[in-house]
């Protein structure tokens, strides 16, 4: 019988995870600018990742399917790994939010004036992005039942995503925000030079992490790897995600680094910036996909009575 991907956890699910991760990437990524020197791209990063951290929360409301069921599955941080989520994730929307509010708009002038105030809110928030960026590899990492999940490199796996897709998150929105703001494009070309950079050794990190990911995982879900790599997901891990996630921007940023020597076109890192969050959404998209059930044994014993 063939092997089919799962149903339960699908497109909803992998868009919180997405967006949560994108926008915890973006936040990681303009707090690292901002320590860097690089104070008006960081300002457009944190604006961008803080609302997007946000936007995610709907598509797990809309996943459970009812706000009553939502806030009841957070009253139990003890045990379920949605409702420690919860909290780690508001609290990054709250502090990402202050930090957008206080400096960016409207009232910038406050942290703006206080760097050391700034610098004490954004270390903060930095802990509290990465949390949220491991937390969506440990959500359904823990599924003891869906061996294709419980794997310790997934939320090595998530982070290393979360930072690159924050980075084509960055790549995208600096244009509109340049044209918007009238700020000049080489006010911000520094930081998506250095971005380009950093975001090649992401990649290839990813490519390492996710090659890593199933070796370790086809002795425990043979099925579910092979769902991936030759099943009815074999298209959209080979030609959606590794080459258009993957492949397709590392080439992009690559080129752009070297000919162009970092004055490349500004279409370049769009490009690649869509390429990066195609690819995010797509491998969290199949992952949840393959996490197919594992047949439960029986372990306790039993007696059968003679003549049965």
């Amino acid at each position: 019988m063939e092997t089919v991907p799962q149903s339960v956890w699908r497109w909803k699910i992998a868009a919180y995870l997405f967006l949560a991760g994108t926008g915890a990437g973006a936040v990681i990524v303009g707090i690292l600018g901002d320590f860097a020197g690089y104070m008006t791209a960081a300002k457009i990063a944190i604006a961008f990742g803080a609302p997007v951290v946000a936007l995610s929360t709907l598509f797990l409301i809309m996943d459970l399917g009812r706000p009553v069921k939502f806030f009841r599955a957070m009253l139990h941080p003890g045990t379920s790994w949605i409702s420690r989520g919860f909290y780690i994730v508001s609290a990054l929307i709250m502090s990402s939010g202050s930090v957008a509010f206080l400096w960016v708009w409207p009232f910038g002038s406050v942290l703006q004036t206080h760097q050391s105030l700034r610098f004490g809110f954004e270390a903060i928030t930095l802990a509290l992005a990465v949390a949220t960026s491991v937390y969506t590899g440990i959500l359904i990492g823990v599924v003891i039942s869906r061996p294709f999940w419980n794997n310790p490199l997934l939320p090595v796996l998530f982070l290393i995503s979360a930072v690159s897709t924050g980075i084509g998150g960055v790549f995208c929105i600096m244009p509109v925000a340049n044209s918007v703001l009238k700020i000049s494009r080489f006010e911000t070309a520094a930081f998506l030079n250095r971005l380009e950079s950093t975001d090649v050794a992401l990649v290839i990190a990813e490519a390492i992490a996710i090659y890593l990911y199933l070796t370790l995982v086809f002795a425990r879900a043979p099925d579910a790897a092979r769902l991936l790599l030759k099943g009815q997901l074999a298209g959209l891990f080979w030609g959606g995600f590794l080459v258009a996630g993957l492949l397709l921007p590392l080439l992009i940023e690559s080129v752009a680094a070297v000919i162009f020597e970092g004055s490349s076109p500004p279409l370049m890192p769009v490009l690649a910036g869509a390429f990066l969050l195609l690819g995010g959404f797509l491998m969290r998209l199949l992952i949840l996909a393959a996490g197919i059930r594992s047949p439960l044994v029986v372990r306790t014993q039993f007696r059968v009575r003679p003549g049965f």
